[in-house]
């Protein structure tokens, strides 16, 4: 599974609770493809019993999120 800490154009987070825009910088895993951030944010929601989001980041530096699981 390709991941790190601060590489890669799609993370999983926490998903956030009342949250009106994303923060610059966010505890987040990064993954250089989908495939792999969506294993992880299975496992993670099974495992940890929470949700999470997915999200890519858009060429003008912005994260769209691409699903949510848990």
């Amino acid at each position: 599974m390709e991941h790190s800490q601060g590489s890669g154009p799609y993370r999983v987070r926490a998903f956030p609770v009342r949250e009106c825009s994303v923060p610059e910088q966010t505890e987040a895993m990064r993954f250089d493809c989908r495939d792999a951030a969506d294993l992880y944010a299975r496992a993670m929601a099974h495992h940890r019993q929470l949700c999470v989001i997915v999200e890519k980041l858009a060429p003008g530096g912005c994260w769209l999120q691409l699903s949510s699981v848990g």
